[in-house]
């Protein structure tokens, strides 16, 4: 699919879609291979989300708490407006005024940030318009590129403790993570760095967050990813999704008009 917004700096490459007000692609100075992810049957339109890039899921994660709303939220569904266009940074806006008003009991303003440095630096800045505190749960839903699902290992996430789909707490592994078959944890309280270490790709994707303390780290894996329409065949095993998130106990609190910010940074290093 083609991106609507193109950025780059000494470093970093990354494309922008308006649809979503979300990262599409990004690639490093310092790989032949890109970090952030995008599926070859993405599609961007009505109702549809990117498969890939990083789709911002607000203002909940998961499923709806109110039937009838889309599952992950509205905001990757919504074309969002850019507020602030340089080379190498951008800031998008989405607001009430651009959905229905079945779709949230809230005014709002919700702004995406991408900039590019020696690192690729993402923000969601959430801000509650209306007289009382709101709970919200979230993610940056974050497809990082890897050279096969199931040579990679996730450092970070050691004795930390987990839930799978909603189901009950886990006890934290003492080994990194190693993905085989459909993944989807969630690990908190989760605030550390992690990182994955691919030696396909002879590289370690550096992950580190701020605001944001508990992580969602998701693959379909084989038998799931058939089912799912905008994957093609082995798609699954090119990506790991390692995502920020506000979900489960640590719910985000937006009390009226104080901005609260979740921010992401991914760099890339040699494996070592």
């Amino acid at each position: 699919m083609n991106a609507d917004l193109r950025l780059e700096n000494s470093r970093w490459q990354a494309e922008v879609s308006l649809h979503g007000g979300q990262l599409l692609r990004a690639v490093c100075a310092d790989s032949p291979h890109p970090v952030i992810w995008l599926g070859s049957r993405a599609q961007s339109g009505a109702g549809q989300a990117i498969r890939g890039g990083v789709p911002v899921c607000w203002p909940w994660f998961g499923a709806s708490p109110v039937s009838g709303r889309p599952a992950q939220g509205f905001a990757r569904l919504c074309q969002w407006e850019v507020e602030q266009l340089e080379s190498d940074s951008v800031r998008m806006i989405l607001s009430e005024k651009r959905i229905s008003s079945e779709l949230c009991d809230f005014p709002f303003e919700l702004r995406s940030e991408i900039r590019l440095g020696d690192a690729l630096e993402l923000a969601l800045q959430m801000t509650n318009l209306g007289p009382a505190p709101v709970k919200i749960t979230m993610a940056l839903h974050t497809y990082l590129t890897v050279g096969d699902i199931e040579a990679v290992r996730l450092h970070g996430l050691e004795q930390v403790p987990f839930t799978v789909k909603g189901g009950p707490e886990q006890p934290g592994e003492s080994a990194p993570l190693a993905i085989r078959g459909e993944c989807c944890r969630l690990y908190c309280p989760q605030s550390g760095t992690i990182r994955i270490s691919d030696p396909v790709w002879d590289r370690t994707i550096v992950v580190e967050k701020e605001n944001s303390h508990s992580t969602l780290v998701w693959n379909p894996g084989a038998e799931r990813a058939a089912q799912i329409a905008d994957l093609a065949p082995e798609e699954y095993r090119q990506f790991v999704c390692v995502e920020a998130n506000r979900a489960n106990a640590d719910f985000a609190i937006l009390p009226p008009n104080e901005p609260v910010t979740v921010r992401q940074r991914i760099g890339l290093e040699k494996l070592v």
